[in-house]
């Protein structure tokens, strides 16, 4: 019984491994074949399952029917192996494949279904005897010399002579491969070839001892299948370390735990012609608690260099989000190039950064001696990876994909004129503010999909260095002398010159944004969806200085970008979570609130996203009131959809929406005393009259005066004044 379940299990496992099968979305002919070969195996493990069942349970013809289907299918699975051997790594038509491959399939069905006496029963002798009864292949005098019969035949002619072939030609081809990447893979497929023929092997040696290692014979090529998998998926090449930390892992994670397994079978498999039902309750029991243990001494053994793997990605990101952006741009650049170099193994770094000349032009590199390289602005690949949204640029994709194919020669020139085999565009919306350009690996390795997947998470930090580096801390260009000045100066005027101002005379709107030192995280944006809708932000990202005006900026921008990719006003706001979350540096919160107003109703609509303050005045009660309600910052939470609201208030002339940043709220006096909302609420009042502009100065200047000192925290007010009207 322990045999038919084993075979039906791997056949789901298969089934569900066929669509497993994916080169990242982008299978190609090689991937399809091996689709085909795991259905093959499937499909044989399946009937093979039902022979055995019905070897139990029905009559002999009817089992004798499903165990040819068996062979036949197995036959078949060896044909399309040898195929996907033949033809990997790369596809190449041949006229006499297919033919070949039809002329085999029919001899196995001819061997199987027609060659008299080839396959006469299938059975299950005395409850644990397997047999499979054939004929001889040959009769006479000759079978004196070759007593074969057609099974025996059918498995080696199949199972081993036409694999060998195919191994030897693979072995032949990987001489003539043009990269190691493609000679590595094609050693791991030979190698799956011997696997199988090694566990046959075993399989046939064992036979004397257990003749229902028979019903095995299928599973030996399961392993065959899996490393078939792991070769077409490999894009790296494997060094000495890398292979000593995957044999490491492989011992500990499937190696131990199987043959422990396997010997625990053997010691176990004789209570089950004598007592079945205690090696069916312990051999299952025994194995679980064996498991339940190896699992908890993992965590020891992970801490162990032989079990360490190459997934870099959270050491990555700790280490470039804690760059100091106050030392020199070279000291900045060549942390970032440290960086790269000890977890991706990236051999050189070359910067480029927009001039304002029409140009990209080198402000970092790491190759001594090389000619500065220029780009025009004008570049044509430009217009084509901000189109399809791909920043993150590696040599073997712009070598083959398609959306660059007008465009090929250009990036492709681009990458050699740097020696480079990745660029990272770094773009402000439609604009190119730099390139950065990383040389080949020192092992020789391409960049592959998991450093796509590093590389586009922390595409901010990337961002942060190009931005950094054209608007503060590049001498050459920029060509200004103080920096925290520079700073302060660009990033303020970056964000006020960005806003849509409102011009709908319904409304009045005026703002203060005062950081406590130069430079800060909060802001302020005014987005003008159409003539009667204007979106209102207010808010602080967590974080002083630099970093956190950087990520100010980015986060602006982000914005725009969503507003012109949804028109759903709360599906913005949890897209914006979602980039906080997952795009900024660990950590990073944002505190503020989202406001939507329509000129048409007369309607502000508004999530509060933690924000400190909301205040209404309506001059119909002359009373100004608190609307912020409960509301959740954003970049806590994966999925924020069920902890924040849209909230609505109808407006009529004379109203006036009050927000503001913690700073003017927590701010203190010399005595200790708070700024409070009380004094906020009195300023109001108090300057109902003046312009909205006014209101938020008057409020700013009775802060200065409470304190009497300098400010400690950043300070970020928003008055809109609703002045009604058609």
């Amino acid at each position: 019984m322990i045999f038919l379940l084993l075979n039906a299990a791997l056949c789901g496992i298969l089934i569900w491994f066929s669509f497993s099968i994916d080169d990242h979305g982008s299978i190609n002919i090689i991937g399809t074949k091996l689709v085909n070969i795991a259905l093959f195996l499937a499909t044989t493990l399946g009937f093979m399952t039902i022979t055995i069942a019905l070897c139990f349970w029905a009559p002999e013809r009817l089992a004798l029917i499903f165990g040819k289907l068996t062979l036949v299918f197995f036959a078949w699975y060896c044909v399309s192996t040898c195929g996907f051997v033949l033809l990997f790594p790369h596809y190449k038509k041949n006229k006499a494949f297919p033919v070949a491959q039809v002329l085999l399939d029919a001899f196995a069905v001819y061997i199987v279904f027609m060659a008299p006496n080839a396959i006469k029963d299938f059975r299950i002798a005395f409850g644990s005897i397997f047999e499979v009864n054939s004929g001889p292949m040959f009769s006479g005098p000759i079978h004196q010399y070759i007593s074969i019969t057609w099974y025996e035949f059918l498995i080696l002619f199949y199972a081993v002579f036409l694999p060998l072939v195919s191994a030897l030609v693979i072995w032949v081809r990987m001489e003539n491969a043009q990269s190691r990447l493609d000679q590595q893979r094609m050693t791991a497929v030979a190698m799956a070839v011997c696997t199988s023929w090694l566990l046959l092997f075993f399989l046939h040696y064992t036979l004397p001892y257990q003749s229902m290692f028979r019903t095995m014979t299928v599973t030996a090529f399961v392993p065959e299948l899996l490393m078939f998998n792991a070769a077409f998926s490999q894009r790296e090449i494997y060094d000495g370390r890398a292979i000593r930390h995957g044999l490491g892992r492989f011992l500990f994670q499937f190696a131990v735990p199987s043959v422990f397994a396997g010997l625990l079978f053997m010691a176990l498999w004789p209570l089950y012609a004598t007592i079945p039902v205690v090696f069916i309750t312990a051999y299952p029991v025994a194995i679980v608690a064996f498991f339940v243990l190896w699992s908890m001494s993992g965590n020891f053994f992970s801490h162990l260099s032989f079990m360490r793997d190459k997934r870099y990605a959270r050491n990555f990101e700790n280490e470039i989000t804690s760059i100091d952006f106050d030392k020199e741009p070279s000291e900045v650049s060549a942390a970032v190039f440290g960086i790269l170099n000890k977890y991706v193994d990236t051999s050189a770094i070359t910067i480029l950064i927009d001039t304002g000349t029409g140009f990209l032009e080198t402000v970092y590199t790491t190759r001594e001696g090389s000619t500065p390289v220029t780009l025009s602005m004008n570049t044509d690949f430009f217009d084509v990876l901000l189109a399809i949204r791909h920043p993150v640029v590696f040599r073997q994709w712009a070598e083959h994909d398609h959306n660059v194919v007008n465009t090929r020669a250009s990036l492709l020139g681009a990458l050699d004129k740097n020696d480079a085999d990745a660029m990272i565009l770094l773009n402000e919306g439609r604009h190119v503010l730099g390139l950065i350009f990383l040389g080949k690996k020192n092992n020789s390795n391409m960049y592959n999909e998991y450093d796509y997947s590093v590389f586009t998470k922390l595409y901010s930090n990337f961002f942060v260095l190009g931005y950094y580096l054209k608007n503060i801390m590049n001498e050459s260009v920029v060509g200004t002398v103080n920096r925290e000045i520079r700073m302060s100066g660009q990033i303020i005027t970056s964000i006020q010159e960005n806003m849509d101002r409102v011009t709908n005379p319904k409304v009045d709107v005026g703002y203060q944004m005062i950081p406590a030192h130069n430079i800060g995280g909060e802001f302020i944006d005014l987005i003008r969806l159409t003539d009667t809708r204007h979106i209102f932000i207010i808010g602080a990202l967590s974080g002083r200085g630099i970093a956190a005006s950087m990520n100010m900026v980015i986060l602006k921008s982000i914005i725009r970008t969503f507003l012109a990719e949804t028109k759903d006003f709360k599906l913005l706001v949890e897209k914006v979570n979602t980039f906080i979350r997952y795009s900024l540096p660990k950590g990073t919160y944002f505190a503020g609130t989202f406001a939507l107003m329509d000129f048409a109703t007369n309607t502000m609509y508004y999530i509060n996203c933690g924000s400190s303050a909301l205040f209404l005045y309506t001059r119909q009660y002359n009373n100004v009131i608190e609307i912020q309600g409960e509301g959740k910052v954003l970049g806590f939470a994966s999925d924020i959809s069920k902890l924040i609201k849209v909230s609505k208030v109808n407006l009529a002339p004379g109203d006036v929406v009050f927000s503001c940043t913690d700073g003017l709220i927590e701010t203190v006096s010399l005595r200790g005393d708070q700024f409070g909302k009380d004094r906020i609420q009195r300023s109001l009042m108090e300057n109902l009259t003046y312009p909205a502009e006014k209101m938020g100065q008057f409020t700013y200047d009775a802060l200065v005066k409470f304190t009497s000192k300098e400010l400690e925290y950043d300070v970020t007010i928003l008055v809109i004044k609703y002045l009604g009207g058609k």
